[in-house]
């Protein structure tokens, strides 16, 4: 409970952050709007995930691809892959020689939208659809249930915002937080609730990268 508050409240601030960024006060403050219409950057992440199904954090890489179809309007394409890279995280349950790595991996696309201010910043809201996939090693007595190792996969929606900013006319640096909602609910196998995802999985990615951006830039006043 205390973890999804937290979640929650971040995701909020974010996004009351990205709004205000948006706002018509600070568009005024903008000397310069670049066009973008038909423009496609791809690029690569480094990512930090906070899975939700365990208490380690999972780290990996990503990429992204955007095609902006006007100029405040896209579409973007993600994948990401993280893994829990903490040794002996299996001793406690009966397991140490598990040679499984527990990770999850997501599919994801949908809309974009962006404003920029003066040519190096453009702050992003997004809100995507995809498939997240989740792989687990086995939980064997003395944990509470006995559960095989295996990979799930699950539909999701995810909402996030982030910042694009511009290093050179082809190069871009992103900052990007994303929360998914994976349809992932099950009963709990034990009184207390120890091993069912009544809410589903609610993970969520901090993630940092670069780009590289086709087409050239086209400053207006």
């Amino acid at each position: 409970m205390e973890n999804t508050l937290k979640r929650t409240i971040l995701t909020l601030a974010l996004c009351v952050l990205t709004v205000g960024a948006l706002s018509p006060s600070a568009k005024a403050q903008a000397k310069y709007t670049a066009t973008r219409i038909l423009d496609l950057q791809v690029g690569g992440l480094f990512v930090s995930d906070f899975p939700d199904y365990t208490r380690h954090k999972f780290y990996g890489y990503g990429m992204w691809g955007d095609f902006d179809i006007t100029n405040h309007l896209g579409v973007e394409a993600e994948y990401h892959e993280a893994a829990d890279t903490t040794q002996g995280q299996y001793q406690n349950i009966g397991q140490p020689n598990s040679t499984v790595v527990q990770h999850q991996r997501s599919y994801e696309g949908g809309l974009r939208y962006f404003r920029h201010y003066g040519l190096r910043y453009a702050p992003y809201a997004k809100v995507l659809f995809g498939v997240g996939s989740e792989e687990y090693p086995a939980f064997p007595p003395p944990a509470p249930q006995n559960v095989s190792a295996g990979t799930y996969d699950y539909h999701f929606v995810a909402y996030g915002a982030g910042l694009d900013i511009a290093i050179t006319e082809h190069i871009n640096g992103r900052m990007d937080f994303e929360t998914q909602q994976w349809f992932a609910a099950t009963n709990s196998p034990s009184p207390n609730n120890i091993g069912g995802l009544p809410r589903g999985l609610t993970p969520y990615l901090y993630s940092g990268g670069f780009s590289w951006r086709f087409g050239n830039r086209d400053p207006r006043p």
